[in-house]
């Protein structure tokens, strides 16, 4: 019996660090993606703010400038 148990033993060993090594990788790939979108997501949100203050300023400088053609 321990002639059969020594080849299967070999080759589960064998095999255990091929998939150890996948979930690995796949943990650290997922790991950097995440970094990524906690260091992009701020940046983009002020990228975001940014574009709407100045469409805000644009449209109240339109405004501003359509009441003083108003006023003349």
């Amino acid at each position: 019996m321990k002639r059969r148990a020594s080849p299967l033993l070999l080759l589960a060993a064998g095999l255990l660090p091929h998939t150890g090594c996948d979930s690995k990788t796949e943990t650290v790939t997922r790991g950097r993606e995440a970094g990524k979108e906690v260091v992009i997501q701020p940046l983009s949100t002020l990228e975001a703010t940014k574009q709407s203050l100045k469409q805000s300023d644009d449209k109240s400088k339109a405004d501003l400038a359509e009441i003083d053609k108003k006023l003349k």
